[in-house]
């Protein structure tokens, strides 16, 4: 039996691939018919995620069925990746649109709230920090663990000041405007931008490394 490639952890082998045909037809085609007809941005992004639930469901199982504990890897992996979209669409938006901040939500506007924020990000510190307990060796896994630390600390009083004031958006500790020393020279977005990027890179370092640790393992077993 040959052994598993880093490709199957994008594609299981087992995957039907008329799920992929139907995926990679159904989405831009549903996507752009929703931009013709001008429905909200929130439901085009709906849309052109919906085809692809099944593979991701697929794929998550195959993982866990064969690799355990990595198939929280591959959920943290692609959720946050879909969570960078979701701002580079918010920095598209400020920096290409000229949308004011205040006004540029991304695509799923509606979840553009503190608690939204604030539970995406312990959703994150959580699979790592379980991950880290899995696969202690792994040095991006303490990387991003601890970037995602100071996000969610960021966020942690940022939610504080939302609950104490009611008042939302505030820049936090080092946005223009922060807590401490009124902050860095850049936007609240834009900081925020940048955290989820810091977190997201090592991740996928961290996915990668460990993946060719399993292999090389593996390999060991049956020599």
């Amino acid at each position: 039996m040959s052994s598993p490639s880093i490709r199957q952890m994008v594609v299981a082998p087992s995957l039907p691939r008329a799920i992929l045909r139907v995926a990679a037809i159904l989405s831009p085609v549903m996507g752009l018919l929703a931009i013709i007809q001008g429905w909200p941005l929130w439901v085009v992004g709906l849309i052109v995620i919906t085809p692809w639930l099944p593979f991701f469901a697929w794929q998550t199982a195959w993982t866990y069925r064969n690799y355990g504990w990595f198939a929280l890897f591959y959920v943290l992996l692609v959720t946050q990746t879909g969570h960078v979209v979701e701002h580079l669409a918010q920095m598209t938006q400020i920096h290409v649109l000229g949308i004011p901040g205040p006004h540029a939500h991304g695509i799923f506007g509606a979840l553009d709230i503190e608690w939204v924020h604030f539970i995406w990000n312990s959703w994150v510190i959580l699979a790592l920090a379980l991950l880290v307990y899995r696969f202690r060796a792994n040095p991006w896994l303490w990387a991003a663990l601890a970037i995602a630390t100071w996000h969610q600390v960021e966020h942690s009083y940022i939610m504080w000041v939302y609950l104490t004031t009611g008042k939302e958006a505030t820049p936090g500790l080092l946005a223009l405007g922060g807590l401490l020393g009124g902050g860095l020279p850049v936007t609240r977005a834009d900081l925020h931008f940048f955290y989820n990027l810091l977190e997201t890179l090592p991740i996928y370092a961290a996915f990668i490394y460990q993946y060719r640790r399993i292999l090389q393992n593996r390999a060991l077993q049956r020599a």
